[in-house]
């Protein structure tokens, strides 16, 4: 359990400071150029993330964060669709909230109200997985060659992924956490397994929780905010 809370913590933290010292410093002109993307100082990227900080507790800033939500949905998932996908989005930050708040807080875990709200909650988001991946599943075929919508976007580990691939094995890792974390939740109500497996079963929830959130990061990054374009070479 020790070893969940400090990898959530490190990872989420990590990812969350990443992706933006990747924005800021594709706002920073370089060294003798007026374009962005190459420079960083500690310094005056604490500034930035500092005001961004603020703004976040500003009234116009829930006007804004509807503004882009409304925007973006309303262009990929019309009519209906956007309020189920409304739904979708409210149940996964909700699982997510509801789930690291009692792993990190509560030993014995989550009971009670908030307990009932989580399993209702897994039930909408089980369900507006589905409806996403009827819906948008063609968008992300592997062969479909996409446009990319976040120019400062950099996979990590392999340099040489286009950004659009990126953006589809994103999208799919988070599907695939998905599925987990529904099936993992439906098999821990079964009254057939063991109480070792059954233990089993809440530690791969866990991670595979921690997966969705890193993913559902990334995701947000790619395609609600608004992309930040680099410089031309």
């Amino acid at each position: 359990m020790a070893l969940f809370l400090i990898l959530a913590v490190l990872t989420t933290a990590g990812l969350v400071l990443r992706q933006s010292a990747l924005r800021f410093r594709a706002t920073r002109p370089a060294a003798g150029s007026p374009h962005p993307g190459a420079s960083f100082k500690l310094a005056d990227y604490l500034r930035w993330l500092t005001a961004r900080m603020k703004s976040v507790f500003s009234p116009a800033f829930p006007v804004k964060v509807w503004n882009v939500f409304n925007g973006w949905a309303g262009a990929h998932f019309p009519g209906l669709l956007k309020w189920i996908f409304l739904v979708f989005v409210a149940a996964f930050f909700y699982l997510a909230g509801s789930g690291f708040f009692f792993a990190l807080f509560f030993r014995r875990g989550m009971f009670g109200l908030p307990l009932l709200a989580h399993v209702m909650s897994g039930g909408l988001f089980a369900l507006g997985l589905a409806v996403i991946l009827l819906w948008r599943a063609r968008a992300y075929r592997p062969d479909q060659a996409e446009a990319a919508v976040f120019e400062s976007f950099a996979c990590p580990v392999f340099k040489n992924l286009s950004k659009a691939f990126a953006r589809i094995a994103v999208f799919w890792a988070f599907a695939a956490f998905g599925f987990v974390q529904v099936t993992t939740a439906l098999c821990s109500m079964l009254p057939v397994f063991t109480y070792e497996t059954q233990n089993a079963i809440i530690m791969i929830h866990r991670y595979s929780g921690l997966g969705l959130v890193l993913t559902g990061i990334l995701l947000l990054d790619l395609a609600l905010l608004e992309p930040v374009k680099t410089p031309p070479t």
